[in-house]
């Protein structure tokens, strides 16, 4: 099964980090979660209180340069101030640039679209339709990124989405696309999903 790698920083979105741990688990994906500049090196401190503890406290512990070697696609939750801290970290920026690359998934949601446009900005590479929250649009935009307002958006191999709302649907689409539309159905089943995510 694929293996992901989640990243999440203080001021990193529960719902956005959580609702794709959860659902990818669900389908069989080995998920591991990677903390990024953490004050507490046990715990990130996220935008509404909750305090999430990391599989490894810090990035720099896996090996950044050669993550994409490890895994089959990274996710980034959004969340204002981590977003802004996903983008002001070179080791960041510079694995997002190595899973894109290596034609691995790179996935982002909410403001963590900013990243993306922000490693391409540092490093250079393809330029793709994406999609953020509405606050993030016109940084996104100015990027010359090709934006849209769907809930999720596909382009090659990357996954962008909207906000904590499109969590879930963001979660099935990248089980949908690594596993493909049997195993979405079978572990969106059982959670008993709305009809329209």
């Amino acid at each position: 099964m694929p293996k992901a790698l989640i990243l999440v920083a203080d001021g990193s979105e529960e719902i956005e980090f959580v609702t794709p741990y959860d659902v990818l688990t669900r389908a069989g994906f080995e998920v591991v979660s990677a903390g990024v500049q953490l004050e507490n090196e046990t715990y990130a401190h996220m935008t509404r209180n909750i305090r999430i503890v990391p599989d490894r406290p810090s990035l720099l512990s896996l090996g950044h340069q050669t993550a994409h070697t490890n895994y089959d696609i990274l996710i980034l939750p959004g969340g204002g101030p981590g977003a802004k801290t996903f983008c002001s970290s070179q080791p960041v920026l510079e694995m997002i640039h190595n899973f894109r690359k290596e034609g691995k998934h790179v996935a982002s949601i909410c403001a963590a679209t900013t990243a993306l446009v922000a490693s391409q900005k540092e490093f250079g590479g393809e330029k793709v339709k994406v999609t953020s929250h509405p606050s993030v649009k016109g940084e996104v935009e100015g990027g010359g990124w090709t934006y849209s307002e769907e809930r999720v958006v596909v382009d090659g191999r990357v996954v962008t989405s909207r906000g904590p709302g499109t969590a879930m649907l963001f979660s099935l689409t990248i089980v949908e696309l690594l596993c493909g539309k049997e195993k979405r159905d079978e572990v969106q089943g059982p959670m008993i999903t709305a009809e329209t995510l």
